[in-house]
């Protein structure tokens, strides 16, 4: 009869051996299971349909050891995209060749097309770069903007794999920008400032890809997203004002306007005087302001970003007349159709290049049901078509 230490050592011979899972994600250490550790979601976690969750790691994964002078960068070379992409957590110490390429695209070629001005394409490339990797909420947006840009720019890309990546990137990257909206800091008013201008990019470069069935509240949406800009700015205006970043960003028109007035706006702003309707002084505030940012817009001069002074008009827009967009109001539409007439004018960025015919189009469905209105999309028809590429 065997002695217990005999039996013992013969259970410990049967067992099977296994590394321990150091690195493993919360769901796998609660159930004592072995966690395969293959981000985003493991092994586990995929069979069971559940959500996956990862500590924060403080040392380097023992699969690909760093050595201890070495401050860079991990990379997981042999793991397609989905198995590689790693947890917000984690980002900012380990990136995969997926990502490194979509940086690289960024700095080579992204940046150069997300201005016309010299300056400012040189602080998308650099400084924004290096900010970004102080903080990975940011370095996401620019990686989701990459690889949106890579999809409409090269034919030969892997249009599949890449949105798979923009849309793990952006949805990160919003969930640590809503955190920071929620508790605003010194410290990331800059990143979060800079990552206000790359989600409204983001989400007019996605429309590039598939035209929206409603491209009125694709574009109410956007001007809710560049409100928001307002919000992160707001606490710390003073503060950004005072920076480079600020400066390489954003355009200041000369003032005092010396443009003369734009018939055509004018003839708009009549139409509402004499409808006297009761959101008559909400449409008379956004005309009035549509026609500022012409006047501004016209006094930049051809090479410099005017893209981003005709944009100016979105932030100044008031919360009832983005409802009324919303409600497809038939002026305020017509307002929307000379704002697209007004972008037409400008170098478009490959974010907005179909977005003013496709305004026009939607608004011309819209106002069959008021044919007296039609005629004043002529001219927002003519500019657009005229400036064509």
């Amino acid at each position: 009869m065997a002695s217990p230490a005999d039996s013992a050592e013969q259970r410990a011979a049967k067992r099977k051996s296994h590394r321990k899972s150091r690195n493993g994600c919360f769901q796998c250490k609660q159930r004592h299971t072995k966690c395969n550790e293959t981000h985003p979601r493991c092994a586990n976690c995929r069979r069971l349909d559940i959500e996956c969750t990862w500590p924060a790691r403080e040392r380097f994964s023992s699969t690909y050891p760093t050595p201890p002078e070495s401050h860079g960068a991990v990379l997981v070379e042999n793991q397609p995209f989905a198995n590689s992409e790693l947890s917000v957590d984690t980002f900012g110490s380990e990136m995969s060749i997926a990502d490194l390429r979509l940086l690289h695209h960024w700095t080579a070629k992204a940046c150069n097309d997300m201005s016309p001005n010299l300056k400012r394409r040189e602080a998308w490339r650099i400084s924004h770069v290096e900010i970004a990797l102080e903080h990975p909420f940011l370095l996401r947006g620019l990686l989701a903007v990459a690889a949106v840009h890579k999809v409409l720019s090269d034919t030969n890309a892997d249009k599949s794999n890449l949105l798979l990546q923009a849309d793990s990137h952006i949805s990160k990257a919003l969930t640590t920008y809503r955190q920071n909206l929620e508790n605003p800091t010194t410290e990331t008013a800059i990143p979060m400032f800079i990552l206000s201008t790359v989600l409204v990019v983001y989400h007019l470069a996605t429309a590039q890809l598939e035209a929206p069935e409603d491209p009125v509240n694709a574009m109410t949406h956007c001007f809710r997203l560049i409100q928001g800009v307002l919000v992160v700015v707001g606490p710390n205006l003073d503060q950004l004002k005072a920076t480079q970043i600020f400066k390489d960003m954003v355009v200041i028109p000369a003032t005092p306007v010396t443009e003369p007035p734009i018939e055509e706006i004018v003839r708009l702003k009549r139409l509402t005087e004499t409808k006297k309707t009761p959101a008559g002084a909400v449409y008379i505030e956004a005309i009035d302001q549509l026609h500022q940012s012409y006047q501004h817009t016209r006094q930049i001069a051809e090479g410099d970003d005017r893209l981003s002074v005709a944009f100016t008009w979105t932030t100044e827009l008031s919360d009832p007349f983005t409802r009324l967009l919303t409600a497809h109001d038939p002026i305020a539409v017509l307002v929307l159709s000379h704002f697209a007439a007004l972008l037409s004018e400008c170098q478009r960025g490959w974010w907005v290049r179909e977005l003013p015919q496709r305004i026009v189009g939607a608004a011309q469905k819209l106002l069959m049901s008021t044919p007296e209105l039609l005629d004043y999309l002529d001219w927002p028809l003519q500019t657009i078509n005229a400036n064509i590429i």
